[in-house]
């Protein structure tokens, strides 16, 4: 497995686990509207566009850094909230590491298509 396609499942999974926990973890309408926000990049995500994953990326920075905030100002809710923290920080790195190594994957593949042409084009002549 491509490492790509790894750090592609790991996300859409992280991704889903928040929204899930996001709309468990206060049912309210903020929360169902922060879900659909959540909901946006899926089907970009899906399909495997790495312009998607970079900007669902900063999406879920700000979920991060919220529950994190909500975590050190509320003692009382600071379990959850770490929690969802965990998966959105997992969430936030494995859709990094997605566009990383999609980089690293195209780039190799025309760094290796040129030579492919020169090779077949030289046999070709013959």
């Amino acid at each position: 497995m491509l490492p790509s396609t790894f750090a592609q499942r790991t996300a859409l999974t992280a991704h889903g686990l928040l929204i899930l926990g996001v709309c468990v973890r206060n049912p309210s309408p903020l929360s169902v509207l922060l879900a659909l926000v959540l909901c946006l990049p899926l089907l970009g995500m899906w399909r495997g566009k790495t312009y998607t994953f970079a900007w669902a990326s900063m999406l879920v920075a700000f979920f991060v850094a919220g529950y994190l905030a909500e975590g050190y100002a509320r003692p009382e809710t600071r379990l959850t909230a770490f929690a969802i923290a965990s998966v959105a920080a997992l969430d936030y790195v494995a859709l990094m590491m997605f566009v990383r190594f999609r980089a690293r994957e195209t780039a190799a593949a025309r760094a290796s298509a040129p030579a492919e042409r020169t090779a077949a084009s030289d046999g070709a002549s013959h």
